[in-house]
Order: C-alpha cells, then structure tokens, then sequence
C-alpha cells in the first residue's frame, strides 16, 4: 500500500494511539479484559496497543465499545488532528 501523505497517516495513527493509551489509564480495564472483548489473546492485544496502524475496523470498534466511546468520534478527531499538523 502506498500512502501519499505520510505525515498526515503518522499523525492520524498518533492520535489513535494516544486515545486507547489514555482510555486504558483512565479506565479499569486490563489487556486481559481487552483481549476478552476482542475474543483475541493479550498478546495480540498488546501488539494492537504499541502499533494501532493493524487494528482492523471491528478490533477498534470493539475497544471503543468497551471503554463506552464513540468511534465515528475518535476517527474524526484523528483526521482532523492529522489535517490540522500537515
């Protein structure tokens, strides 16, 4: 795959990640339970974590849907943050 704007794909990536890393410290729920959620093995979960960019649209729905957040929301934040540093 070729990404034409790959600042933009950095930046939108950087802001998913900084939310599933703020949501799991804000929130109660360890990658056990994430794993759960995601019917995947921590391990999975945790590459998931570090590298945001192999979640697939149902794993990230899945994470929203356990921490009760929107994720029409998260997705429009990360475009615009990605459209507002480029």
């Amino acid at each position: 795959m070729q990404i034409e704007h790959e600042e933009r794909y950095d930046q939108f990536m950087d802001t998913v990640k900084l939310s599933l890393l703020m949501w799991r410290k804000a929130g109660k729920f360890d990658f056990a339970k994430i794993a759960e959620k995601l019917g995947s093995s921590e391990r999975t979960v945790r590459r998931r974590f570090q590298s945001p960019e192999t979640l697939t649209l149902e794993e990230l729905y899945a994470w929203c849907e356990l921490y009760d957040k929107d994720p029409v929301e998260l997705l429009c934040v990360a475009v615009k943050e990605a459209r507002k540093n480029t």
